[in-house]
């Protein structure tokens, strides 16, 4: 039961990461790479990386109660 709860989370933290990329990508797609970022491109950055890592930890969860 404890793997099904994972991959619901993994599945809903996965929407949410495509969700917030596609946001980036129609805000800032056409941006020149000489201006710096702004403060809400870099938010987005760290919610997005925020979210891949909590989805790292649950396949490594995984991993650890199949073994």
């Amino acid at each position: 039961m404890r793997l099904l709860e994972l991959d619901t989370k993994k599945a809903e933290l996965l929407n949410r990461a495509n969700e917030l990329t596609s946001i980036k990508k129609k805000l800032y797609s056409n941006v020149s790479i000489e201006s710096p970022m702004s403060a809400e491109e870099k938010e987005l950055n760290s919610q997005i990386a925020n979210i891949y890592s909590q989805i790292n930890s649950i396949v490594i969860e995984k991993r650890k109660l199949k073994n």
